[in-house]
């Protein structure tokens, strides 16, 4: 009988050592062994594989308890092998990952990392001066990764701060434009960039024209909203407080709505001038209506706008109608300081 539960016992750890034996081998020629794996649970894959596993385990608990006997010792390490076998049968594939990971701790197979382009040498070439090696730097890094978003920017500015060669930093620009693989919030970036440099070299036009293209290229988004905002500064800015005549405000603001309908700054402007100098709150109610329907106001805005709108409404005698402006600042962000300054602005109010 010993015999047999040596072989048992041999049996047991000719497996495990199988299985250690495969996983190297998987690792070292599989680079994708440890994809495959994912989603493996301990159900098996068919009626007949359930079968003869039940059929397996029955034999090997049979044998473990035959094995055991109360007064020997050794007869408690003999039952291990066959307990142990018989939960591998249907827990293996987690108990596969749990002995991967210790294999692959074991034999130094750590997880795969992703290849990442490195700069630091480059800016540190740049820091101490010498910004054309740190150009071949990045360079060398772009042949081995090319269009990386962040050795293209800072090869343009180097080429733009450093070596003065606008040329150059507006054909990288561009160029990372240019590449589909980078979302729309980076090219925005990178555009934006290029319209303040032409913006640096006096050429507003130049500058106008690459924020028109951004609207065009993405309309009703917050990047068409905002390039929407720089190009309504660059040519007109007005206040309501201006010491001019109000019709003649109001004039410019329809006229500057008309050729900017997104223009947030002038059509606040017109409201304070409609409610203030112009005497006409329908109006001005109407403008602030339109402030609120854009999806992308900011909420700093959206909350300056519902304070203002509650000053006319006590300025009117209406302290109801300024309490409902504060109860929406509120309820719009019940998590930011804004809705704590119009909580303390409705206990001051609650008092009128």
């Amino acid at each position: 009988m010993l015999k047999y539960h040596l072989i048992l016992i041999a049996a047991s750890f000719v497996y495990l050592i199988y299985r250690a034996n495969k996983f190297e081998k998987e690792s070292l020629w599989n680079d994708d062994n440890q994809n495959k794996s994912i989603g493996k649970g301990w159900l098996p894959d068919s009626v007949a594989e359930i079968l003869w596993k039940t059929i397996a385990s029955i034999i090997l608990i049979y044998w473990a308890f035959k094995l055991y006997t109360p007064t020997n010792a050794i007869t408690s390490l003999l039952i291990i092998p066959p307990l142990m076998i018989t939960g591998l049968l249907w827990v293996g594939p987690v108990f596969e990952h749990l002995t991967e990971k210790f294999i692959r701790s074991l034999y130094g197979f750590g997880d795969k990392q992703e290849a990442k382009p490195k700069y630091d040498p480059a800016e540190s070439k740049w820091k101490s001066g010498h910004p054309k090696e740190a150009i071949k730097l990045i360079e060398e890094q772009l042949a081995e990764f090319p269009g990386d978003f962040e050795g293209q920017i800072l090869k343009a500015q180097i080429q733009m701060e450093s070596l003065k060669d606008f040329e150059s930093a507006e054909a990288t620009l561009l160029e990372i434009s240019s590449q589909k693989k980078h979302n729309a919030g980076k090219i925005a970036m990178v555009l934006n960039q290029l319209a303040d440099w032409y913006l640096k070299k006096d050429d507003k036009e130049s500058s106008k024209k690459i924020l028109m293209g951004l609207c065009a290229r993405y309309p009703k988004t917050q990047i068409e909203f905002n390039c929407s905002q720089r190009l309504a500064r660059m040519d007109f800015a007005i206040d309501s407080t201006d010491k001019r005549d109000a019709s003649e405000l109001v004039s410019l603001c329809l006229k500057q709505l008309d050729q900017h309908p997104l223009d947030y700054h002038t059509r606040e402007q017109l409201a304070r001038i409609y409610f203030n100098r112009y005497n006409k709150p329908d109006l001005a109610w109407e403008e602030m209506n339109k402030l609120f329907s854009n999806p992308f106001q900011q909420p700093k805005d959206i909350t300056r706008w519902l304070n203002l709108m509650a000053d006319w409404h006590l300025k009117r005698n209406n302290p109801n109608g300024a309490r409902a402006c504060l109860e929406q600042i509120i309820s719009r962000y019940p998590d930011l300081p804004y809705a704590e300054e119009a909580d303390n602005r409705l206990t001051k109010i609650r008092h009128l």
